[in-house]
């Protein structure tokens, strides 16, 4: 067993530039999360709220820092790193939106309006860090797995068009209703904007490494200070979104203990509120799922959101905004180099020292820059809803997220999930009944029961096979699918070709549950089957399916249909009614002799009689046991045997059933080798016994006998291949 090293030895086992390499990505990775908090908080703070845009752009790095520290030690996924994701921050503006018209309507001034924003925006993440922490703690990730991806498409797209015109209200510092500015003023803003948008994205299409996008940024932004600087008579101060508050910070608890907080204005946008933690919860997801697919790894979905809500909650507690785990973040610090957990944490302290040291960031980004870039960020979520889904798109998919978008856009978030839950569950009932109940669907000619028969009763029951029918049921059969089996029999009972149809065998085996409008359509499949004289045997239903069906009135007493355990005992129930119909009476034993001497081509003065040893056993007996010396071959004359073999629990499982005029015994004979399975007499049975040796005796004295003996062996044996070769062809 190999000694485990401690934590300084590991340590001094790493190559001695790694730390160097995760302390350059990390710092990288925190200075393109500093461009993206930029435009963030000046698409959460913009038009009246813009006095709030340095409080805010501080609340976004602090967030950035704690959950990505927090995020970096714990993932399952390093390296890492966190922050406030995109589609979340869109939702963030709508609430802050929200929060800040009836404040405004009531006369409060721009400090205590942002206040009540920040602290709008610090119980989403309170509450988003709890969601979190509840999905993992139940271990309910991977039923998010699950979640409609036209909900998620939805989402991800209304967050997107909400983006992209958030960052045309950012360049032209008025709402989209209110019209585009003339170019003389914010208009030229615009258009510088969707340039800048549209560089990132060529370069992004054009060049692909995460490194284009922050170096692509850096470039612009330090080229339309260039511009600004040389253009004569221009107003500068326009073209940046300073706040003059540097790196102020937010602190909950100190604004709660001032009384600032209009808690009924907070909880009427509780919707908005919990729509954070919702598409947070979504993105996390996505981001987690894109990570395992880029570096071919699998995460623990229920570990990452632990440390997420974790991380969410510490944050909340420190005026931090709403983050978790970043795709882009992640792929960034890996291909700068990061190998380590390290990386991360480098990343959160440089995001610490950049909140520490009070610079006006805001101030130095130009606002066509970061307007640019949230278009860009708004057109990438936009292609991911719509194009760049999971899996094969139909158009149903797309239609039902662009409407699930379009209503989110305009009647919020909370309509949007219920609309998108609903159309899902509708578009997935429809699809799902579309997708046949019935699993096969084959007739007793072509399969039959585990019972060997006589010649007469095996032909009899061939050529009237079409009097059975077996169909295997599959899935949950509801409203839809339940109708689609109604209508499959309803239409084999009315037109076929034959007036036979005596049974319907429902194997039940795979289905896992009946509705209500289930049930309904069996009633009438029951009321259609009893003026046809058909008879339905349902057979391998649960227990709990049973006892539905009984509560609806099934398999009452002196009702003609039928429960059994399984599809073989069903089929062979069938068989026996329907011999009884036919009038096909047991072979009479007397006349077992006879027959035999006629299938080995010999007279009734051949002398077999001679070999074999009459025997009546009664029920319950143990003809063979399993592992005994195979020394006598068995031809059944009248009654049951059953061949049986015990489980692994040491059950008996009954493998096949033998009835009059048949052979059991043979393999072990001629193999030499011990009985595979044992057999029991079910009832009183007639057999005689063809011992070891007195057939080497009627080889010596009889050899014609003993060929003609072996040649009808091999014609059974034919013929039970034969069987069992065309029940396969009709099961594949």
């Amino acid at each position: 067993m190999p000694q485990r090293l401690h934590l300084s030895e590991r340590l001094a086992a790493l190559p001695p530039d790694l730390g160097l390499r995760d302390g350059i990505a990390g710092m990288i990775s925190a200075l393109v999360t500093v461009a993206y908090c930029i435009s963030f908080s000046a698409l959460i703070f913009q038009g009246p709220l813009i006095s709030g845009l340095g409080m805010g752009l501080t609340a976004l790095l602090v967030g950035s820092a704690i959950v990505g520290a927090i995020v970096a030690l714990t993932t399952s996924l390093p390296p890492a790193d966190a922050g406030p994701d995109t589609p979340a921050v869109a939702v963030m503006s709508v609430l802050a939106a929200t929060v800040a018209a009836p404040l405004f309507a009531a006369g409060l001034g721009q400090p205590s309006v942002i206040a009540n924003v920040m602290m709008a925006i610090t119980l989403s993440t309170l509450i988003s860090g709890a969601v979190f922490y509840l999905i993992g703690g139940l271990r309910l990730g991977q039923t998010l797995r699950f979640v409609p991806y036209p909900v998620i498409g939805g989402f991800l797209a209304a967050s997107g068009l909400l983006m992209v015109v958030g960052a045309i209200e950012v360049a032209t510092g008025r709402e989209l209703e209110s019209g585009l500015p003339p170019l003389t003023s914010g208009g030229l803003q615009l258009l510088v904007s969707l340039l800048v948008a549209g560089l990132l994205v060529a370069a992004r299409l054009r060049f692909d490494s995460q490194f284009v996008l922050p170096a692509v940024f850096f470039a612009l932004t330090a080229l339309l200070h260039v511009v600004l600087a040389l253009l004569p008579g221009i107003d500068r101060d326009a073209w940046f979104l300073s706040s003059g508050t540097g790196g102020s910070g937010w602190w909950p608890i100190l604004a709660v203990a001032g009384g600032e907080i209009d808690w009924l204005v907070l909880a009427g946008a509780g919707v908005e509120i919990m729509a954070v933690a919702g598409v947070t919860a979504v993105a996390l997801l996505l981001d987690v799922t894109s990570l395992e697919v880029a570096r071919a790894q699998s995460a623990d979905l229920d570990r990452e959101y632990r440390s997420n809500g974790l991380a969410n909650g510490v944050a909340a507690l420190f005026g931090g905004v709403a983050g978790n785990l970043s795709l882009q973040a992640s792929v960034l610090i890996e291909e700068a180099g990061g190998r380590t957990r390290l990386s991360g944490l480098v990343a959160a302290v440089t995001l610490l020292l950049d909140v520490v040291s009070g610079l006006d960031v805001a101030s130095i980004v130009p606002t066509p820059v970061l307007a640019g870039l949230l278009v860009y960020l708004g057109l990438v979520i936009l292609a991911q809803a719509f194009r760049a889904a999971p899996g094969e798109r139909t158009w149903t998919d797309f239609v039902l997220t662009l409407l699930i978008m379009s209503v989110i856009v305009w009647f919020g978030y909370l309509v949007g999930v219920v609309a998108g839950l609903v159309g899902a569950t509708l578009l997935f009932a429809v699809s799902y009944s579309r997708i046949g109940v019935v699993r096969r669907h084959l007739t007793r000619a072509e399969l039959s029961s585990n019972v060997e028969r006589s010649e007469a009763e095996a032909q009899a029951l061939h050529n009237h096979g079409r009097a059975i029918h077996v169909f295997w049921l599959d899935g949950f059969i509801f409203f839809g699918s339940s109708n689609r089996v109604f209508e499959a029999i309803r239409k084999m009972i009315d037109n076929q070709r034959e007036p036979n149809l005596r049974f319907v065998v429902l194997d039940c085996r795979g289905v896992a549950g009946f509705d209500s409008s289930a049930l309904l359509s069996l009633k009438k499949l029951r009321n259609h089957a009893d003026k046809a004289r058909v008879t339905l045997v349902f057979a391998g239903m649960s227990a709990a399916v049973e006892a539905t069906m009984k509560r609806a009135g099934f398999f009452a007493a002196g009702e003609r249909h039928r429960a059994m355990q399984s599809r073989n005992e069903a089929i062979e129930w069938c068989e026996d009614e329907l011999l009884k119909s036919l009038s096909i009476a047991p072979h009479a034993p007397g006349a077992f002799l006879d027959w035999l001497a006629l299938q080995l081509g010999a007279g009734p003065d051949s002398g077999l009689v001679e070999h074999l040893e009459r025997r009546e056993i009664a029920a319950g007996t143990v003809l063979y046991e399993e592992g005994d010396p195979a020394e006598s071959i068995d031809f059944v004359v009248s009654g049951r045997v059953a061949i049986v073999i015990r489980d692994s629990d040491g059950r008996l499982v009954r493998l096949k059933r033998m009835s009059g005029w048949t052979v059991v015994g043979e393999m072990g004979f001629f193999r030499s080798s011990p009985r595979a399975a044992t057999v029991v007499a079910e009832e009183e049975t007639l057999v005689y016994t063809l011992a070891r040796e007195r057939f080497e005796a009627m080889r010596q004295t009889s050899p014609a006998l003993a060929i003609a003996f072996l040649e009808f062996i091999v014609r059974v044996l034919a013929d039970r291949l034969d069987t069992a070769n065309r029940e396969v062809a009709a099961l594949l």
